[in-house]
């Protein structure tokens, strides 16, 4: 990806130089207090995969990394990327419509999920990118679809672009072209934070449900089991330290990146959702993100009623939109 670094000379949310409020909470909180802290409330590995790595997960070496990967379904290959702090567990909503038309393979990319720890300690984009790759090797997948969701979209968006001959369409949602804008946090996600500069690195429950209240907009699915699951994968032992890891590299690439020059090279078809009512990413935003990818045919769907997880919040739009796209010639 060289060829895309250098000084951004755009103007405007793109390339503007800012400190969003969940990567900045999340590293700025954390990592000042993490030397300091003890393990209280942190989760073994082992733990945390007898909780969630249920049939039918399995763990696969790819590159000196131990990926946690789900394989479902028959037909043509996809393969979904998490979020920011998210799992594979986050597309559980559209898999029993998916695997009724593909081979659906989702992974937790380090730091996220059960995947991990890489031994090459490099936790970024780049990094993702390349195991997408060897695992694709790995799996015998010469040509596939691929899609993600917010950082997850950033990965399928950049091996997309590195690897044209090997993507045939892809489904992303809530992709970054830069730091989200500055916006003044809930008084929850406030005092969430001070308990956070106090814990860290154990994040309690409180933090999580804050997090989740924040970056949705469908209030309806922050369930308890849905707070428990990112309250239990984000403390894992040793997961604050790749996390940030992860953070600080992709605040390198903000800063470097020529994102109208880098974007504007996708040449395969993509449907890019967005939702709609988010705060992390808002509305405008959609159609920003959607104009740098001026090489390829663009889809723009917006959703009512989702923030930054719309195949959470709107399942059955989403999804049905999705394989819609998928399945067009």
């Amino acid at each position: 990806m060289g060829s895309a670094r250098g000084e951004a000379t755009s103007s405007g949310w793109v390339t503007r130089v800012t400190r969003p409020f969940l990567f900045g909470l999340l590293i700025a909180l954390g990592s000042s207090a993490t030397s300091a802290a003890d393990s209280a409330g942190l989760i073994d590995s082992a733990t945390l995969e007898a909780r969630y790595a249920s049939p039918p997960s399995k763990f696969l070496m790819v590159d000196g990394v131990r990926l946690h990967v789900r394989d479902e379904g028959r037909g043509p290959a996809l393969m979904l990327l998490n979020g920011h702090l998210g799992s594979l567990q986050m597309w559980d909503p559209w898999i029993p419509e998916l695997t009724r038309h593909f081979r659906v393979i989702r992974l937790d990319y380090p730091p996220y999920g059960l995947s991990g720890p890489d031994p090459s300690g490099v936790y970024s984009t780049e990094r993702a990118v390349q195991l997408v790759g060897k695992l694709a090797d790995q799996l015998g997948l010469k040509r596939f679809h691929i899609g993600g969701t917010s950082n997850g979209a950033m990965v399928a968006l950049f091996f997309a672009i590195e690897h044209p001959d090997r993507v045939d369409r892809l489904v992303v949602s809530t992709l970054p072209a830069g730091r989200p804008p500055v916006r003044q946090p809930s008084a929850a996600m406030r005092a969430a934070a001070q308990q956070l500069r106090e814990q860290a690195p154990y994040q309690r429950r409180e933090f999580w449900q804050a997090f989740l209240d924040d970056i949705t907009a469908n209030d309806s699915v922050v369930t308890p089991e849905l707070v428990t699951r990112y309250h239990d994968l984000n403390n894992r032992e040793g997961a604050k330290a790749w996390v940030d890891a992860y953070i600080q590299t992709q605040y390198r690439v903000w800063d470097t990146l020529d994102v109208p020059q880098y974007y504007g090279r996708l040449t395969r078809p993509i449907l890019l959702q967005w939702g709609a009512d988010g705060v992390v990413l808002p509305e405008a935003i959609g159609g920003q993100v959607a104009a740098l990818l001026k090489g390829a045919p663009v889809t723009l769907r917006q959703y009512r009623g989702a923030g930054h997880l719309p195949m959470i919040e709107q399942p059955t739009a989403s999804v049905r939109d999705a394989i819609e796209f998928l399945k067009a010639r």
